[in-house]
This record gives C-alpha cells, structure tokens and sequence, in this order.
C-alpha cells in the first residue's frame, strides 16, 4: 500500500485560489512576450492568443472531470502515474524540474527589463531580488501567500486597464495590417510561445489538498479564472499591436511602455509600469506553489527522493521541495537565455504533460468508475471521450509546429525524456532491491486520497 506522510495544512477559498491562477496565467509573460514576437509573426499575434487557447479549452474540461473526480495535491503527477503509465507519471517531474527552472528565469528576466526602465540597477540584481522572497514566501505558507497574491491582482488589474481602456481609443486600425508579414510560420511560433502563459490553469490541480471542498470549487476557480484571465490578455496584446506599428516592436525592450508613451503623459506611465512589475510576482509565487506540490507527491511514492515530501513543521509547506525548485535558477541565472527559447522550453513541456492529462481522462471511467460517477462535475462519456481526443491532438499539433520549424530544440526535449526513461528504470531497480514494486506503488491512490 502507498505510504502515508504529513498532509499540508494551509486552507484556501474561492476567491484565493481564483487569485492565484489569474495572478499565474496574466503574470509577467502578456508584458513581455507579445513585443518580440509581434516583431516576427506581425499584427495577428494578437489573435495568437486566441488560437493558443483552443487546446486551453479542451485542457480546462480535462481539469475540470480530473480535478472534481481525484482532486489531489500535485494532480498533474497523480493523474498520469495512476492513470497512464508509472514512466508517465515520472515524465512530470523529470519535465518540470528543467521547465519551472526556465520559467523561472523568464520571471526574472521580464522583471528585470521592466524595473530597468526606472532604476539603473544590474539585471541579475534584480533577478535574485525577484526569485529569493517569493522563494522565502512559499515555505513561510500557502494561506499567507494568497493573501499576498490577491493583492498583487488587484494591482495588476488596475494597471493594466490604466493601458488598455485610453489606448483602445487610439488605436491605428492601419497598424493591423498587413495580418501575416512573415507569413505563417513566425505566427505558428508565437502561437506555441503564447501558450505558456496558459500554462497557469493547470495550477488547480496542484491545489487540491489546499482548496477548500475540492471537488466541488475546483471547476468553479476554473471558470472564474479563464473568463478573467482570457479577457484581460486579448484586450492588452490587441492594444499593443493597434497602438505601435509591428515593425517598431524589433528589438524594442519593455514594448507595453513603449506603446504607452504614445497616448499616455509621463505621469501615468508609471502606473503602466507597475503592471509588468507586479506581473512578475505574482506568476513567480504560484510558479514555485504549483510544482513543488508534484515534486512532494512524487517523492511520497519514492519515485523521488523521500526528503522532498517532507512538510515544515511549523509552515505545513513542502520546503525540501520549493528548495530544489528554487536553488539551480539563482546558480545559472548570470547565464540565461533569450526570452522566447524558455517560452517555448517550457510550453513543450506542458503540452507533454496536456497529453498526459487527455490519456488520464480517457481512463477514468475504467480505472476509477466510483470516482467519476461520483464526482461533482461529471462529463457524459461521449463528451468526455470527445475531449480527450481533442485534447491530446491540440498539443500534438502545436508540438509539430516546434518540430518543423526549431527541429534542433525538439530534438534537445526528445533527448531529455530518453534520458528521463533510463533514469525511471534505474529507479525501478533500485527500489526493487530495497523491497519496493515501484509500479505497484503507483496503481494506488494513498488512503487521504
């Protein structure tokens, strides 16, 4: 049977963790990702995010059945161990550990070339100034944290309307073509780029030892979440492009001020810049929150190091594991690389994990029936089968637009989950010669699941 270990202890409601993952998915990335990629894709990047939300959908619908049937602490972990295949389940954290060491940087980094605008202060400074509070935040506990972060939303919302509500009324219609100037390829990318910041959504799924009735709020964060979150992208990234033509965006450093600078007085640009800043610490706490709960409940199989599923004793936090989360970005941080790169680094390995989760869908039924008739939110078998499909092939299609058109970046990932296999094997064997059947382990959900 799955061991037991120390449950974490902090409680979150509706409107926290609705915090959290608005906070997640608008975060840093909307302020620096749109402007260079403007430059290569053109004016319909704005749209980009739309299309990049289409597997979005299919992948709130899988959290919305997985989350209300399993609703666990690290549940992207959990759902593809128990329901896929063990590798499966160890491809999660053998994919995040490298993915949340390059978004972290990419927080930082977005950080840095905002605040730069207004203090001359060296960009790595300002990158460990970012990376190690919020380090410190997520071990001192959850409940402190959403209080911080629901905070911070507010902030971030008031600044980004301060953008976007006069800069629809100077919007250049003109600006918006031509759509494709590059043609499609470059929209492809930014299309892939852009789903990173969707990433956030999956968030819930690492919650649900912390939210208040799982089963139960876990669609309705979703719901809430994704209607704000959606609007809010679409409406700054469209005003960004209307205001400033395309071709102005190459090279450009902090594109949002920019385009504001030419509709706005200086006195309020400073009200725009804090939505970037702000953006920066809000993605960056719930990045460490989310996937250290995957780290700790991979570690409570042993399919990890046991050490990382230990719980503070005073904060009931995961600390061992925010530590090997947060450490290795502050070490390799005076060498990282461009924006875009990580981007797409880590979108690769959430659509790993999106496919992943459309299989684990496909078998909940069979492997846990009791669960999915009982859980709250239960998709009719056709629609559930219908969204796994589409699901899975979502993220398919955009992992082979990386494959046509940065074949070399692929390649690296590809690399990187062999190498993930032959490492899951020697963890087999070695907790087989200490008694264990690891794969067993993993049919089992543990008892306060």
């Amino acid at each position: 049977m799955p061991r037991d270990f120390d449950l974490l202890s902090g409680r979150i409601g509706v409107v926290e963790a609705t915090a959290l993952l608005v906070g997640n998915v608008i975060g840093i990335s909307i302020f620096t990702l749109p402007g260079p990629l403007a430059a290569d894709a053109g004016p319909l990047v704005a749209i980009g995010i739309l299309v990049a939300a289409i597997p979005l959908g299919f992948g709130i619908l899988i959290s919305f059945q997985l989350g209300s049937a399993i609703p666990v602490a690290g549940g992207n972990y959990v759902y593809a161990s128990r329901l896929v295949h063990p590798f499966a389940g160890f491809l999660i954290p053998w994919l995040i550990l490298p993915g949340v060491w390059a978004g972290l940087l990419f927080i930082g980094d977005g950080f840095a070339e905002y605040v730069g605008v207004f203090l001359s202060v060296p960009d790595l400074a300002l990158v460990y100034a970012l990376l190690v509070p919020f380090l410190v935040l997520n071990i001192v506990g959850i409940r402190p944290l959403a209080r911080v972060q629901l905070t911070l939303v507010v902030v971030l919302f008031a600044s980004m309307l301060v953008f976007i509500v006069p800069g629809a009324f100077s919007i250049t219609t003109s600006n918006y073509t031509p759509a494709l100037p590059n043609g499609v390829a470059p929209f492809a990318i930014a299309v892939v780029s852009l789903y990173f910041p969707l990433r956030g959504f999956g968030l819930i799924t690492a919650l649900g030892e912390e939210l208040t009735e799982p089963a139960r709020n876990i669609p309705r964060v979703l719901g809430y979440s994704a209607a704000i979150s959606l609007t809010m992208f679409v409406s700054l990234v469209a005003v960004l492009v209307g205001v400033v033509n395309w071709q102005s965006l190459a090279g450009v450093d902090a594109a949002v001020l920019v385009a504001a600078r030419t509709f706005l007085p200086d006195p309020v640009i400073v009200a725009v810049a804090v939505g970037p800043v702000v953006g920066g610490l809000t993605s960056l706490s719930t990045t460490y929150t989310g996937f250290s709960r995957s780290l700790m409940r991979a570690a409570r199989d042993e399919l990890l190091p046991r050490r990382i599923a230990d719980i503070h004793p005073e904060f009931g936090t995961p600390h061992v594991a925010l530590l090997v989360l947060g450490i290795p970005p502050l070490v390799v941080a005076p060498v990282r690389p461009s924006p875009v790169i990580l981007s797409i680094w880590i979108a690769l390995a959430v659509l790993t994990a999106g496919t992943l989760k459309a299989v684990a869908l496909w078998r909940l039924p069979s492997v846990y029936p009791d669960r999915y008739a009982e859980a709250p939110v239960t998709l009719p078998r056709g629609m559930l089968k219908a969204v796994a499909v589409l699901g899975a092939l979502t993220s398919l299609v955009l992992v082979s637009v990386v494959a046509t058109q940065l074949p070399q970046l692929l390649g690296v990932f590809i690399g990187h989950i062999f190498l993930g296999y032959l490492a899951y094997r020697l963890r087999v064997r070695q907790l087989a010669g200490r008694g264990t059947d690891l794969r067993s382990v993993l049919r089992q959900l543990a008892s306060h699941e």
